[in-house]
């Protein structure tokens, strides 16, 4: 009930706030400073992440970090393959990871864990049937109805079944090189106070189409911002595929959450205000499919929208309450911000055509600003994305607009996701994304 209300009180809010800035010139000029300094703090993290990305992915390329395929001093990680009907793809990711070199004493260092969450395919066979030579490929499988459907109960499922150090999480459809463990235990080092860990995600299926070519640039932005969040002290966050914790700090704030949309971004949050952080590894990449039809994208980032909202609402004001440095709770508000920008663009729009009869004019300014602000701040972040990947000239300038166009969809997106979280139905579960006709690799 709680978030209900937040969520209730925050639409209204917008409206009101939307009504007081077009009708009103000081409050308009007010918010349009308030956006002109956003742009501001997005531009510097942009380019300090920028420079954390080139900086490690310059170290992959040049071989200054040749991998040995040695796991050395680095703990034995344990990972975990959520898996639901996904029989079409995760023969070829368990062969993926058996291929991984990160081996002590000529035994792998690592092991892997397949959750069968009750699919009615041949997911579970699939798994089994691989070589996995060596590696140590489990398959457990969760009935159907034996607890709630999300990603975060089935991991919650798996833990008893692991014995690693280190917790990773890899979706079913994903493919890695064989030095992915290595470079990812590599770049910890980089901030080895860290608790948990994000990799690189690069869409396998980039070349499909303008929209899957727009999600491959959305994550280089996504790095860009991640990285320039963990450089200035900041609460740089996981991404769910290709995340990292060590089991010690799971444990010590309660585990994955088994209620939550998203288990990863709840988590990020959660270990923020426990005192833990998040860091990155640019070089470390994950290969995953990105959606391919528009259908498959909204319901996939109206989830992800309600997820994030809902653990703003429930574990923000613990965050900003905890002893956390002020540069991380700073960090938090601005990124909550975000936000803030498509309700207030959407409530301008529809306040600016309701007063339309009246006799004073109303300032179109406003959401203009709104539109553009937020525009010119992801096409900033994909400048800095893009650019520490390699891309140049109208190439790169080309794709920090695409990514731009994009990312609009989230003006839309937020909104509608608030609408849910005041009026509609309580989530039941994870909605999976259906995967494209399998493909050459």
């Amino acid at each position: 009930m709680p978030t209900r209300l937040f969520a209730a009180a925050f639409l209204v809010a917008s409206v009101l706030v939307a009504y007081v800035t077009i009708t009103i010139p000081f409050a308009a000029r007010t918010l349009q400073l308030a956006i002109a300094v956003s742009m501001g703090y997005v531009a510097w993290l942009a380019w300090r992440g920028s420079r954390v990305m080139r900086h490690a992915l310059q170290d992959a390329r040049t071989g200054a970090a040749e991998p040995t395929g040695l796991a050395g001093d680095h703990p034995f990680i344990s990972l975990v393959v959520p898996a639901r009907n996904e029989e079409s793809v995760i023969d070829d990711t368990v062969r993926s990871l058996a291929g991984l070199r990160y081996h002590r004493d000529g035994k792998p260092a690592f092991e892997v864990l397949v959750v069968d969450d009750g699919s009615d395919d041949g997911t579970g066979d699939a798994a089994r049937g691989v070589e996995a030579g060596d590696v140590r490929v489990a398959i457990r499988r969760r009935e159907p109805g034996s607890g709630r459907a999300t990603k975060g109960a089935v991991l919650a499922f798996g833990m008893p079944y692991l014995s690693g150090d280190v917790i990773g999480v890899i979706d079913a459809d994903t493919r890695v090189e064989s030095a992915f463990l290595e470079r990812v235990m590599r770049a910890w080092q980089r901030d080895p106070a860290a608790d948990a860990l994000q990799t690189a995600r690069r869409p396998r299926n980039a070349g499909v189409s303008w929209l899957t070519a727009a999600q491959a640039e959305e994550q280089l932005m996504d790095m860009a911002s991640q990285c320039g969040r963990w450089v200035t002290d900041g609460t740089a966050e996981l991404r769910g595929n290709g995340m990292f914790v060590r089991r010690e700090a799971l444990e010590a704030v309660g585990g994955w959450s088994e209620r939550s949309l998203t288990e990863d971004l709840e988590l990020s949050t959660r270990l923020s205000a426990y005192g833990h952080h998040v860091t990155l590894a640019p070089e470390a990449e994950v290969g995953e499919e990105a959606v391919e039809s528009l259908a498959a994208l909204w319901r996939q980032r109206l989830r992800w929208a309600e997820g994030s909202l809902r653990r703003l609402i429930e574990h923000g004001p613990g965050l900003l309450a905890g002893s956390e440095p002020m540069s991380r709770k700073a960090d938090f508000v601005a990124f909550t911000g975000e936000f803030l920008i498509p309700p207030l663009f959407v409530a301008a729009i529809i306040a600016s055509l309701v007063t339309i009869p009246l006799p004073q004019p109303v300032d179109w300014t406003v959401p203009a600003s709104l539109f553009i602000g937020y525009g010119l701040g992801v096409f900033l972040l994909g400048l800095g994305g893009l650019a520490a990947a390699g891309r140049q000239g109208p190439l790169l300038v080309g794709g920090a607009t695409r990514g731009a166009l994009f990312l609009s969809h989230w003006l839309v997106v937020v909104p509608y996701a608030l609408v849910r979280i005041a009026f509609g139905p309580e989530p039941r579960g994870f909605v999976q994304t259906r995967r494209a006709p399998r493909r050459p690799e």
